[in-house]
């Protein structure tokens, strides 16, 4: 559904401050991921699969399939609540129609929150991670399926519902079926609005701009505003470094100082989180209701977490575009360790 504002219903800012805490939260949570990059992930389990097959599991009232990894059986945790975070970019070239948009998920990541203990773990995805993409057709239905980047998933449908769903199912597919229960979705232009509602976000320019902007000097600190803020957090065409790991690198830069400015402004004016909702409500898109936004926000905000959780691969330029293949034991050993838990046969 696509969020839109109603006073009755949000009952004052205790929604609107709840859907902002958890912007707030998909942004905070990226402070751990600039001192864990490149680090290798520590799972509980290796790497190295020994094999899969699967039974029922042989434990009264547990009616889990088994899944044989590692030496071991593992059955997929029952006590996980998972919601996928899409930042939304638009590109022109895109032809609009009833089944395709022109919006792409450019950030994805995925929080793992266990809803018995609270902890929660992020995992950041590539957009340019090949994988399984369904085609839907003009009624919405399933017209077939493609491999490719992962951020075209979102293309298919409307630009909202539907689109934010088969992103989700692209993401279950890329995760060896793991269950996607929610979805939130925010397009750029709502980043913008936020940008400026801050004041603007100061940041070191990472990479060599000139040729796209002259006003955004390598090394130097510079307040980013509007469209100048989307130029910084979206460009990497005619960059030294075009890939989209170095995109990532920059927006993860840029995110982690909103969400500073974002926090700052919250606690000096407590007005300003209701503002600011009613400000993006129309760029969010999401299957949860305002109370289950609520309760998601609440979760994160008292969550402990964890370290961010990135896939392994390689970077290949495609036909066309950049590519990205995970390394396929490395992503296996990551569902194992979130999605899964040791029992015996």
């Amino acid at each position: 559904m696509k969020l839109r504002v109603n006073m009755r219903v949000l009952k004052g800012m205790a929604i609107g401050l709840s859907v902002l805490m958890l912007l707030m939260a998909a942004a905070l949570l990226l402070r751990n991921l600039d001192e864990n990059q490149g680090q290798d992930i520590a799972p509980d389990v290796s790497s190295n699969a020994e094999g899969s097959s699967s039974s029922a599991l042989e434990e009264a009232g547990d009616t889990r399939e088994l899944t044989y990894y590692n030496g071991g059986w593992y059955a997929r945790r029952n006590d996980l609540e998972t919601v996928l975070l899409m930042g939304l970019d638009k590109y022109a070239e895109t032809e609009e129609s009833n089944y395709l948009n022109n919006e792409q998920s450019d950030f994805l990541m995925l929080l793992v929150i266990n809803k018995e203990t609270g902890a929660c773990t992020p995992i950041q995805l590539n957009r340019d991670t090949m994988t399984k993409i369904q085609i839907l057709g003009v009624r919405g239905d399933v017209a077939g399926t493609f491999t490719g980047q992962l951020a075209l998933a979102h293309t298919y449908g409307s630009g909202e519902r539907d689109s934010c769903l088969n992103t989700a199912e692209a993401v279950s597919n890329l995760l060896y079926g793991v269950d996607i229960d929610h979805y939130i979705s925010i397009t750029m232009d709502g980043v913008a609005i936020l940008n400026d509602l801050v004041g603007g976000v100061e940041v070191e320019v990472m990479d060599d701009f000139s040729s796209i902007d002259s006003t955004l000097v390598q090394g130097e600190t510079v307040t980013l505003m509007g469209n100048h803020a989307l130029t910084y957090v979206r460009t990497r065409g005619g960059l030294e470094d075009s890939s989209n790991l170095r995109r990532m690198e920059r927006q993860r830069q840029y995110l982690i100082a909103l969400q500073k400015k974002l926090t700052e402004k919250a606690d000096s004016d407590a007005w300003f989180a209701t503002n600011a909702i009613l400000q993006v409500s129309d760029y969010l898109t999401s299957d949860c209701t305002a109370e289950k936004l609520s309760k998601i926000a609440d979760l994160l905000s008292k969550s402990d977490v964890s370290e961010i959780r990135t896939i392994d691969g390689e970077a290949k330029v495609g036909q066309e575009y950049m590519e990205f293949y995970p390394d396929e034991d490395a992503l296996q050993a990551l569902v194992m360790n979130v999605f899964y838990e040791k029992v015996k046969k």
